[in-house]
């Protein structure tokens, strides 16, 4: 059960990388594909750009890099704790 979350945590880690990859070859969230990993990680950034705005980041978006790095973290730690 719990490498069960934790292979979640690292699907949406997954999906986190896609939607960077795609934001900057598709800036346009309206367009597949990058209508729908827009509309997954949208609500899971949010909390991320009330602390660190993009605009006080010179336009730099770090959200992806923050999720990525807590899905990360949260899956090894799951993954140790099922050993």
């Amino acid at each position: 059960m719990v490498l069960i979350v934790a292979y979640i945590l690292r699907g949406l880690a997954l999906i986190c990388i896609i939607d960077a990859l795609l934001s900057w070859v598709m800036p346009d969230p309206h367009r597949y594909p990058r209508k729908l990993t827009h509309a997954l990680t949208e609500p899971m950034y949010a909390p991320i750009h009330a602390l660190i705005n993009p605009q006080m980041t010179g336009g730099l978006d770090f959200s992806p890099i923050v999720m990525i790095m807590l899905f990360s973290w949260l899956a090894n730690i799951l993954e140790g704790a099922a050993l």
